[in-house]
């Protein structure tokens, strides 16, 4: 069966494409859809069967979870504790390129935990994907879809089909990740630098 493909070119609408994305997310599927500067697989967090999938696709070292994408920015506070550093962060960057690792709250979903009891967290910038997520009516699990040690995936062009039940083509991404940063308490540490520059 032929993997459903929606290509976005620039200036087109794209909402509809976010309903049909947040459809297929909600109905348990895995969508290779376009993040801040790469394109990610996602599925529903709570969706058990959707995770053991993405867990194919993307075996997890049992150490860290994967991150949750979230529509919008107050939505934060259902699934980690915050602080004054994390919300000025927050207010500042979101939506946009800035993954916040944050101790996690009890509901939060297993498959976004860590072993040290973190969760990553973003509202990303790219407004079609904040409304696929909204439109997915729960939090979404997102992870980068290049294979490990390979380039980030700028282009969907050659990804195997058979995987994802969707594919949605923004055509060439600009290949620059979110930044990741920690914050526990007053301290800022950054993990990974990408997009956003963040003062420590």
């Amino acid at each position: 069966m032929a993997v459903e493909r929606i290509v976005l070119r620039p200036g087109d609408p794209w909402r509809e494409a976010a309903k049909r994305a947040g459809a297929v997310l909600r109905a348990g599927g895995v969508a290779l859809l376009p993040t801040e500067g790469v394109y990610g697989l996602h599925v529903v967090a709570s969706d058990q069967a959707a995770v053991e999938r993405l867990l194919q696709i993307k075996p997890r070292d049992g150490k860290t979870g994967f991150i949750g994408v979230i529509a919008e920015p107050f939505l934060v506070r259902l699934w980690a504790e915050t602080g004054p550093r994390a919300d000025a962060l927050v207010e500042r960057h979101w939506p946009g390129a800035l993954t916040l690792v944050l101790k996690a709250l009890p509901g939060a979903p297993p498959s976004m935990r860590s072993a040290d009891g973190t969760i990553a967290l973003r509202c990303p910038g790219n407004p079609f994907l904040r409304a696929a997520v909204r439109n997915a009516t729960g939090i979404v699990i997102s992870t980068s879809a290049n294979e490990p040690g390979k380039p980030p995936m700028v282009l969907p062009e050659g990804f195997p089909g058979e995987v994802a039940d969707l594919i949605v083509d923004q055509g060439t991404l600009s290949g620059i990740a979110s930044t990741i940063v920690s914050v526990h308490e007053d301290r800022v540490t950054v993990l990974r630098q990408g997009a956003v520059s963040i003062a420590t």
